[in-house]
């Protein structure tokens, strides 16, 4: 009897303590999941981000010069609210009020590569895919 007992309740104690390191396994393996997806999340947004950035300023021509401001300052807004990186930020805003600057004096023409490649630079080394 007593030995039944005994085994009973190493029994109870076993079933116990696996559904409680089984619980503790999946709230564990659920928050590195949901970390690891949003970190890979992250990652692809701030590529397309990047890459429509440089395509903006790639395409940037000296006609309709307004729009292609315009779309820039949208791709950034959007990099701006993703990241919170002071330095890209300031570097975005540095272009961009460069570029409004540029096309004020009517020196764009002259002033733009040099500008954008600089910016392009820029986002190149800051692109770190690999968190």
């Amino acid at each position: 009897m007593l030995n039944l007992t005994l085994i009973s309740s190493v029994a109870k104690s076993a079933l116990v303590g696996a559904v409680a390191t089984k619980l503790v396994d999946t709230f564990v393996s659920t928050k590195i999941n949901n970390k690891i997806e949003q970190n890979k999340w992250l990652r692809n947004t701030k590529l397309e981000l990047f890459s429509k950035l440089t395509e903006d300023i790639l395409s940037m021509g000296h006609e309709n010069v307004d729009e292609q401001l315009r779309q820039i300052n949208k791709t950034s807004a959007k990099i701006i609210l993703l990241l919170n990186d002071r330095k890209l930020t300031n570097k975005i805003e540095t272009y961009t009020s460069t570029l409004i600057k540029l096309k004020s004096t009517r020196r764009i023409e002259s002033s733009m590569d040099f500008v954008n490649k600089d910016m392009i630079g820029y986002l190149q080394r800051n692109i770190r895919l690999y968190n």
